[in-house]
């Protein structure tokens, strides 16, 4: 098993590609299985994210990060109901990513039957989701 426990730049061109899940890229420590075969044990001082560059003594490794169904809303043209698309996600502290035409969130069916509810319209596809979890706060 290697161990990887530096970043290098972002043009390794013999990386081997490390297939990861978006909850695991938020620990700092966790294991997982290169394209090739390899298992490797992950240790650094700061989350990696999708597209880092990890290595070895021997190998480099270039994380990439898994699609999962996300629910995806069109950014509204109505500024009644881009407050309301704010407010909610805001209210209910749900990380997002925003996107020039969109807004991403993790897909869970609580947020899909609430979106239903208050009529905000939203569509479910595989992509990849770049935010993290909602931190600490204080109100």
């Amino acid at each position: 098993m290697a161990l990887l426990l530096s970043r290098i730049g972002p043009d390794s061109t013999d990386a081997i590609a490390l297939p990861v899940a978006r909850i695991d890229l938020w620990k700092r420590r966790w294991r997982g299985t290169a394209s090739d075969g390899s298992e490797v044990a992950i240790d650094l001082p700061a989350p990696a994210k999708n597209e880092d560059y990890l290595w070895t003594d021997e190998r480099s490794f270039q994380i990439t990060q898994l699609p999962e169904k996300v629910i995806v809303i069109a950014l509204p043209e109505k500024a009644d109901l881009a407050a309301k698309i704010g407010w909610y996600f805001g209210n209910r502290h749900i990380p997002v990513e925003v996107r020039e035409e969109a807004i991403l969130a993790e897909n869970f069916p609580t947020l899909t039957d609430s979106l239903d509810r208050i009529g905000i319209p939203w569509e479910c596809r595989e992509d990849i989701l770049n935010c993290r979890p909602h931190s600490d706060h204080r109100h």
